[in-house]
């Protein structure tokens, strides 16, 4: 029994390499609300949950903990242990955290952990890398087929005949895993003596070549118009920068997951001056370095970097000694374009996941070669518990006792208990993500069910802000239709009420879940708004905390023309002013504020004012707009209002 349970989890760790690296980039499923890199999360935790039960059976069976202690081996557990600080410590929504990018690495260092300290052969290396080379071809073909429309003709889902669709998750996701393979393949391939093979390589990075050359005219500019938007360099860096200043968050960061809160709070004033970034909200940095640096610090990213970093430059200093040089090169070649890629560009799920199996593949291949940088530990309790080799199956007469099996058993429990407290919110995550996909599914046909499913997610998932944000909204619809009604009932102004206090609770649910999300204060903000003419008090709580999205996106000129629109329909001329100024100020070539002021200084009959903003505006109006003509002849109007510029002695101009 002991053999055949060592020899199937042994088997099991050997092939999980291959299936990573070949399933992971093309899996979605359209079942929740995120197809492509929420459910390549779950997936990944799945493999490392397998990985880790596979590893303790097999240190059970063979009484003894063993492990390869590798280059790579303390940058991830340092990495792994720096995620979970900064989430437990530092970041707003701990949860959010610890169940998104310090997960992800937790079981990606698990996969490399246990498989590394369980294999030593070439199978691993050559299955890893054919998976994924099949991987990277079969999402080359993918996308050759959906840009001749083939797929649309098999299918008519919607998310399926998008032009950008891609199983990675988006385009850039599928450049950043294909081409650290097409490059690591053409070089392959010219080792290859089997001229099978070889043909099928070749034709593998025929395909690669094309859907490069679509994938990157697809985020080219359309027309003169971006289609696809990257935080830029001198951005991402500022705020990664400004996260430098406190020791707390140049040590572990803002916390994982949460870039899209600190861009808020630190978003450079000078992106306002684009046309077309300014009111884009990121949810990752110009690049994966920039992103670790901000979320997890000066820690989070040197021990990313060490971790593959340290093992690329002691195979390459060993490449001569590789017994299988073409496949050395490979992975020499593969994991080196990765990196580069995660100074370049923002890495997604897929990039991290072709990282670490060249990782896997790297070390085990140095195992091969008997570095010394690469050694098998084992530890066990007892100095009675029999030896046998690490990578070979157990011969019939091993035997182990009670003291060599107990420090296995330890681990085991732990593991088993660490897994289980782990799916135990995961799963909730995961069937709060399918009722809320279906929710929106729901939401025209059958809007009651729909309203149920949305509460369902909501109850599932009782850490996920946007939940009650999204419920709170729906409450707010359901008390306008009440509250607005000519001639209601006490009955539907009662329910009216408590449609808007349900709408009111969960927004500040939200709110308290993620106190640094913008857009939990602009929820509440919108609501009190609407419910000014209804509820006493509603203007003030509704200037509160438009005041406090203010202060978490303090850069973002909408919401103070937001808050100086509410000063001026609450008749708070002076401070309407002093709000539209402020968004003047912070992005100068946006029309609408000088539009606003113009109108405000005529309503206060100072026609030289509302002239001088309604020309200023007119520079920054589209000339093609809809509106030109109408601003032309408003502009006319005031000039006939204000007062005519009568010359002096001096030749000065007064008013």
């Amino acid at each position: 029994m002991r053999q055949a349970l060592d020899k199937i989890s042994t088997k099991i760790l050997r092939i999980v390499p291959f299936i990573l690296s070949l399933v992971t980039p093309l899996l979605f499923i359209p079942l929740t609300a995120d197809y492509f890199a929420f459910n390549k999360y779950f997936f990944i935790a799945l493999l490392g949950t397998i990985s880790l039960i596979a590893w303790c059976i097999r240190n059970i069976t063979r009484g003894k903990l063993h492990f390869t202690s590798s280059p790579a081996l303390l940058p991830l557990i340092i990495l792994v242990v720096a995620n979970t600080v900064s989430s437990l410590l530092i970041s707003p929504t701990q949860h959010v955290s610890l169940f998104g990018q310090t997960s992800l690495f937790f079981f990606l260092a698990i996969i490399f952990i246990t498989v590394v300290s369980s294999q030593k052969n070439r199978f691993t290396i050559n299955s890893s890398i054919y998976g994924l080379i099949i991987s990277g071809s079969l999402l080359s073909l993918i996308t050759l087929l959906q840009y001749f429309g083939l797929i649309g003709k098999i299918t008519s889902a919607e998310f399926i005949t998008n032009r950008f669709f891609n199983p990675t998750g988006g385009i850039l996701p599928a450049i950043s895993f294909t081409i650290p393979l097409l490059i690591a393949t053409t070089l392959f391939t010219t080792g290859i003596k089997n001229w099978t093979i070889k043909s099928a390589l070749f034709g593998s990075i025929l395909l690669m070549i094309i859907s490069t050359v679509i994938n990157i005219s697809l985020i080219l500019p359309q027309n003169g118009v971006p289609v696809f938007f990257i935080l830029p360099v001198r951005a991402g860096w500022s705020i990664a920068v400004d996260t430098l200043k406190i020791w707390q968050t140049a040590l572990l960061g803002t916390g994982p997951e949460t870039f899209f809160t600190a861009f808020t709070r630190l978003r450079p004033v000078f992106l306002n001056l684009d046309k077309y970034l300014w009111n884009v909200r990121f949810s990752e940095s110009s690049n994966y370095i920039f992103t670790l640096i901000t979320t997890t610090g000066l820690i989070g990213a040197l021990s990313f970097l060490l971790s593959f970093l340290r093992p690329l430059i002691v195979s390459f200093k060993n490449r001569r000694d590789a017994e299988d040089k073409n496949s050395s090169n490979f992975l020499i070649i593969a994991l080196a374009s990765v990196i580069i890629s995660f100074f370049v560009i923002p890495a997604g799920v897929v990039s991290l996941v072709l990282a670490f199996v060249l990782l896997i593949c790297l070390t085990i291949e140095q195992k091969l070669q008997n570095l010394k940088s690469v050694k098998d530990i084992s530890i066990s309790l007892s100095t009675a518990s029999s030896a046998s080799p690490t990578y070979h199956d157990l011969p019939e007469t091993a035997k182990s006792t009670i003291t060599s099996s107990f420090l296995p058993w330890i681990v085991t429990f732990i593991a088993v208990a660490l897994l289980s407290s782990y799916w135990f919110f995961a799963g909730k995550m995961y069937l709060a993500s399918i009722a809320y996909k279906e929710a929106t599914n729901t939401l025209q046909a059958d809007p009651y069910n729909s309203y149920l499913k949305f509460q369902k997610a909501a109850l599932l998932d009782t850490y996920n802000p946007y939940y009650p944000q999204k419920l709170s909204q729906i409450y707010l619809s359901i008390a306008d239709t009440y509250l607005s009604k000519e001639k209601s009932t006490e009955e539907e102004k009662k329910a009216g009420t408590d449609f808007a206090q349900r709408s009111l609770d969960a927004g500040k649910t939200s709110a308290k879940l993620d106190p640094l999300n913008v857009t939990a204060w602009e929820n509440l903000f919108s609501v009190y708004t609407s419910l000014i003419p209804y509820a006493e008090g509603s203007a003030d709580m509704a200037i509160s905390h438009g005041l406090q999205a203010a202060s978490v996106d303090p850069t973002n000129p909408a919401i103070y023309l937001q808050l100086g629109t509410l000063f001026y329909n609450l008749g708070d001329i002076d401070q309407a002013i002093k709000f539209i100024d402020r968004a003047n100020e912070l992005k100068q070539n946006w029309d609408v504020p000088y539009f606003n002021l113009s109108s405000i200084y005529k309503a206060k009959k100072e026609y030289s004012k509302a002239l001088q903003y309604a020309k200023a505006g007119l520079q920054y109006t589209d000339p093609k707009g809809e509106n030109i003509t109408t601003i032309q002849e408003e502009i006319k109007a005031l000039e006939k209002l204000a007062p005519t510029p009568t010359a002096t002695n001096s030749g000065t101009i007064q008013q």
